[in-house]
């Protein structure tokens, strides 16, 4: 059974989500992991993101890049990347180009084969909805909120930074779906390890909720 952890936002500027971040590295389950840091909902663009790097160093981890908008790149090149991370974290952004270029690049594939492994599959926002059936994101035309089908290795529609009013909205629109949704918090993560699912909060708190399509909540316990 492999392991996924969602983180649903947060602050890594002061180190607000860093617990989270110290976990994710524990769940390798070694002193010194290999983390891959996927960026495609962010368009490649890295830029600001430095400070997701100095996180995981302090962690013991160390950190390489796939940019899997590198048309340079063959199925072959992503496929050795990502089996050959102990972590994969993938960034926000546009849940819907993540989704486009993943399925273009083979790369939904290979992560599905990296869970299959024990490689730890974990995120940020549309890194984190990603690993769902589906995921509920603004990255619709003038950023209206859209649904998006992702790879499907957990069997939830997903929404992160559900404490914020515009996402709240998520209550209302997990009522036209058939699935359970999954409502994360900004400062919390939801880790499925053994086939359970559990909370994890950073130094400002934040939960995780289910939700059924009548807008029923019920919160995820904590670790």
């Amino acid at each position: 059974m492999g392991i996924i952890a969602m983180v649903g936002g947060g602050r890594y500027e002061d180190y607000e989500i860093f617990p989270i971040i110290k976990h994710i590295v524990s769940l390798a389950g070694k002193p010194n992991p290999n983390v891959l840091f996927v960026p495609t909902a962010g368009f490649d663009y890295i830029i600001g993101d430095e400070v997701i790097f100095e996180l995981f160093h302090q962690c013991g981890a160390k950190v390489a890049n796939l940019f899997l908008t590198d048309t340079r790149l063959t199925k072959a090149d992503i496929e050795r990347k990502i089996m050959s991370a102990d972590i994969i974290y993938a960034g926000g952004g546009n849940l819907k180009f993540l989704m486009d270029t993943w399925k273009a690049t083979g790369a939904d594939e290979i992560f599905k084969k990296a869970y299959e492994k024990g490689i730890v599959l974990s995120g940020y926002s549309s890194g984190a909805m990603c690993w769902c059936k589906e995921g509920w994101d603004d990255c619709g035309e003038d950023h209206s909120f859209m649904f998006v089908d992702c790879i499907g290795l957990l069997p939830y529609c997903c929404c992160p930074h559900f404490d914020s009013d515009s996402w709240h909205k998520f209550t209302d629109a997990i009522k036209t779906r058939t699935i359970q949704g999954l409502a994360i918090d900004n400062g919390s993560c939801v880790v499925i390890k053994d086939g359970e699912l559990y909370t994890l909060q950073g130094n400002d708190g934040g939960e995780s909720y289910f939700l059924d399509n009548e807008g029923n909540m019920k919160q995820i316990n904590n670790e």
